[in-house]
This record gives C-alpha cells, structure tokens and sequence, in this order.
C-alpha cells in the first residue's frame, strides 16, 4: 500500500504544543538523526528528501545516521546511492539483524551530538512536522521529548496503551506514547544496561530515575511501502522484558521509592481502613 503525505499539515487531536517552526531551536550540531533500517528499500528514498527538505526548512542540516539492521532487500544498495546524494547521511550496517536494542548501542558509538533523534524508516512519522516539533520542545530542564501519535491506526494500539499504563503505574511515567519518535540527550543514555532496559522501556526507566519527559502530539501515517515487522510474539517478549526490568529497577535503583510506598501505603491503611476499637 502506497499513501502519499498531503501537502499541508493534517490536523491533530491536540495540538496547543505542535509547531513545523523553529523558535528556540537546537545548535545545528547537537543533534544527530537516527533512523533504523530494516528492508526499507522502498522507503528511504523518499525519508531522504523528506529530511533534505526539512533542513531546507530549517536553514541548516542535521547530521542523518541510518543503522541499516542486517536487511536482505536492496536496502544496502539503495543506502549507498543515497550517500553519494546527501552530504549529511552516514550508513553503518550490521550483517546480521541485531534488534532495535543493538541499532541503539550503535548510534550511541557513532553518534556523538549532544542530542539523538529517534525516528522511523517506514515514513508513519512525518520529519518535516515531527524534527521541529520535538526541537521546539526543548526548554531548559528537558531531557527528552516523546513523540505521541495522533489518529493511530495500525491495530496495535490496544498493546501499546497496555504497556504504557502498566509503565505509567510502575515507574511513574507521564507520557502516553514511548515507543515512537523521541528526542533525547545521549549523556542520560551512556550508562544505562540497555540490554536489560531495551528500547521499549528506555523513557519509562528515564522519568523514573527523574529526568524530565515531556510528550507532543504529532501526526501518524500509515506505512509508505513494505510491510510492518511487528509480530504478535512481541507481546510475550515484551511482558518478559517487563518483569525483569520492573525487578532491576527496584532492586537497584528504586529501593527508597518502594520503601516510600510501603509506607504511604501503611498510613493510609492505618488512618483510613483500620476500625479502631474502644
């Protein structure tokens, strides 16, 4: 299925925080963009002139990074032809798929910024809206910005609300949508065991351990070409993930705020519940 974007913006659900302008932008070096690519042949051609076209827009380029994650189509070819057009592009392949988790700890090797720009190979995010939507969003205190996608309709939102609720409750997280687009300050990501966390739950783990998270709202659109690499065994991997970061977490790094919810917990037990006798 091949849906192309409408020349003007689409209308969000909420969109008081959604701006395609810069107004206290990023230095034009802080930030690297970071785009997995796992058989995208028939995306990145036009992804690349989308993002030329965003930097146009912005008056100056972003340095782009395409971790090409072991595809078997003409995604290897087409990458080295798009290098040759683009001046800002770098390419790092991986012979083999390595997961989403591994694309991470690659850019976090490569990439040097200041900032890292997580965004899609598939073109559901739109760079021209969602690269100075997450810019404008940083203020000062802010240490990553999460994409929330607006009108989603690829069939996953039932999980993807499961595990953002159950991340909500365990570690105090904020935002409705961590696991799309994301803006983020590489010095918070370093030594994080990004193994254990994964990507899924890197935001969750951040607003726990108190860096400030913060959401906008931005466009979703359906895949531009190729087919979605979500399968339903992600949910059983995903759940198992969960455990054991939710475990490391507490036992490492949360002790003090499980201690303070036992004992909020007994107070409210004791003042509240408990039928005094007399």
């Amino acid at each position: 299925m091949v849906v192309d974007y409408p020349s003007s913006n689409p209308k969000l659900v909420t969109s008081k925080n959604s701006v395609a302008t810069i107004e206290k932008p990023l230095t034009s070096g802080s930030v690297t963009i970071l785009i997995p690519a796992l058989n995208e042949a028939g995306n990145l051609p036009r992804l690349l002139s989308l993002l030329n076209e965003t930097f146009q827009n912005l008056g100056y380029e972003l340095p782009v990074l395409v971790i090409n994650d072991g595809s078997t189509d003409e995604t290897p070819k087409v990458l080295e032809n798009l290098q040759q057009k683009y001046s800002f592009l770098e390419v790092v392949h991986h012979s083999t798929r390595q997961g989403v988790t591994q694309v991470w700890k690659t850019a976090l090797t490569q990439a040097q910024t200041d900032w890292l720009f997580w965004g899609q190979g598939d073109l559901e995010s739109d760079p021209r809206v969602d690269i100075p939507t997450l810019l404008n969003a940083v203020t000062t205190g802010v240490d990553a910005v999460a994409g929330w996608r607006q009108n989603r309709g690829d069939g996953k939102t039932g999980a993807s609300q499961l595990a953002n609720r159950a991340c909500q409750l365990a570690f105090g997280m904020t935002i409705h949508d961590m696991n799309w687009i994301k803006l983020l300050r590489r010095d918070a990501l370093v030594a994080l065991p990004l193994e254990l966390i994964t990507h899924r739950y890197l935001l969750a783990i951040l607003s726990a351990m108190g860096y400030r998270v913060v959401e906008v709202p931005t466009p979703w659109y359906p895949r531009f070409s190729g087919v979605s690499k979500f399968g339903y065994g992600r949910l059983v991997t995903s759940s198992l993930d969960f455990i054991r970061v939710l475990v490391w977490f507490y036992f490492n790094l949360g002790k003090n705020k499980v201690f303070s919810k036992l004992i909020w917990a007994t107070n409210f037990y004791t003042e509240h519940l408990v039928v005094r006798r007399y």
